[in-house]
């Protein structure tokens, strides 16, 4: 294996003189980082905050003592419809996001205690007019308990004797995380991703463009053996990987450290990560990377040319994408606790990316993660140093 050291350099001195691929491997994911956080913490503000929900009323004469209590929660922005409009109209038109329909005779049955019925008119396709829905149903609901306590009391009888049970929330005390629920929602998936498509930028040209070039011949008739050839390669696939990830990983810090007014939510509680939740990251991002550079390697050496490796990994990005992808959901079902989830690649990264995040770590998944993890690698870097050392692969075109 003598020799391997010099290849590598030869890679990362080729790699550092392309500029373009210098930009896409370490400087790219920085720069996404930063404009991603950026938009997450914009969207994050902008549902957090409170706004004023646009309705609409219909015969507001007949419910106005509905509308007077309504009116009173800063949540809604109530305005009566305009004239030559009805409920319907008006939703479908998006002139509100939903509408209050008082029918005739409400205001008479009101007064007589009657119970009387108004409706919410809404669209149920748009998100925004069911969330105007919701809003106005519970602020609705607030006002007739209040109304409901408000004759109790003037009967003179005793509103908590007309309760049956009260609810408290009592939160348990758990670890700070890294960061705000978006942020650690899609922080594993984009460091599995750079992970992978990290070192995109040189493996097309690691071999298959050596192949192309003619160059490849040169460098076997060296007195350095295949197996150090192909494991310098190797090494410098992981290396350009790895960054890929740390430059990633370098976006989200910098975003936490510049504590802008648009991110501060994301970062609420600082940077907060145990020295349990650092080892997991290490022992699961460090097997993944290994084993992606593997892959890499190995159809970079089978293919016989840069277009045939493009190819390739269009089919095998899928592999990737869908656990990669299925692990930012994976925290709202209850297949976050299964124990089979550490024996699914990529997905069990992901997985246990996250619960380093929350400082959540479980030591059995994050064994059986690791273990998972450097078999795979084992496996990809056998895998490419051997397909590297058969002629009819290496050799042909």
């Amino acid at each position: 294996m003598r020799g391997w050291l010099t290849v590598l350099k030869k890679e990362i001195r080729e790699f550092t003189r392309d500029r373009r691929l210098l930009t896409s491997a370490l400087l790219g994911p920085v720069f996404l980082e930063v404009l991603l956080i950026a938009l997450f913490g914009y969207l994050e503000r902008s549902f957090s905050e409170a706004k004023s929900q646009k309705i609409l009323v219909e015969n507001a004469d007949e419910g106005a003592a509905v509308v007077a209590l309504l009116s009173a929660n800063p949540a809604l922005d109530i305005q009566p419809l305009p004239g030559g409009m009805d409920a319907e109209q008006a939703v479908r038109r998006k002139e509100a996001r939903a509408v209050l329909s008082f029918p005739k005779g409400f205001a008479q049955m009101h007064e007589q205690r009657k119970n009387p019925e108004f409706f919410i008119v809404f669209d149920p396709s748009e998100t925004t007019s069911e969330i105007a829905s919701r809003a106005v149903a519970e602020v609705a609901e607030h006002a007739r308990t209040e109304s409901v306590k408000q004759r109790i009391r003037e009967r003179g009888l005793d509103v908590a004797a007309f309760e049956p049970f009260r609810v408290a929330k009592r939160p348990i005390e758990v670890e700070k995380a890294f960061g705000g629920e978006w942020l650690i929602g899609f922080l594993p998936y984009l460091i599995v991703i750079w992970a992978f498509y990290g070192g995109f930028s040189i493996v097309a040209d690691l071999v298959a463009g050596e192949k192309e070039r003619g160059s490849l011949e040169t460098l076997l008739i060296t007195p350095i053996s295949r197996s150090a050839i192909a494991f310098g390669k190797f090494m410098a696939l992981a290396l350009v990987s790895f960054m890929s990830c740390v430059s990633a990983i370098s976006g989200v810090v910098i975003m936490g450290v510049l504590n802008l007014p648009l991110t501060q939510n994301l970062f609420k509680s600082g940077f907060n990560l145990s020295f349990l939740s650092f080892v997991a990251l290490v022992f699961t991002i460090l097997p993944l990377v290994i084993f992606f550079a593997g892959l890499l390697l190995s159809v970079s050496t089978y293919a016989r040319n840069q277009r045939e490796v493009q190819g390739y990994l269009s089919l095998l990005s899928f592999v990737v994408l869908v656990p990669a992808i299925f692990s930012q959901f994976i925290g709202y079902t209850d297949f976050a606790s299964s124990r089979w989830v550490s024996l699914v690649p990529v997905l069990n990264t992901a997985t246990v990316i996250r619960e380093a995040l929350l400082n959540k770590v479980d030591v059995t998944n994050l064994l059986i993660t690791s273990g998972v993890g450097i078999f795979l690698a084992a496996v990809g870097l056998f895998g490419s140093i051997r397909l590297f050392n058969r002629e009819s692969v290496l050799l042909r075109s």
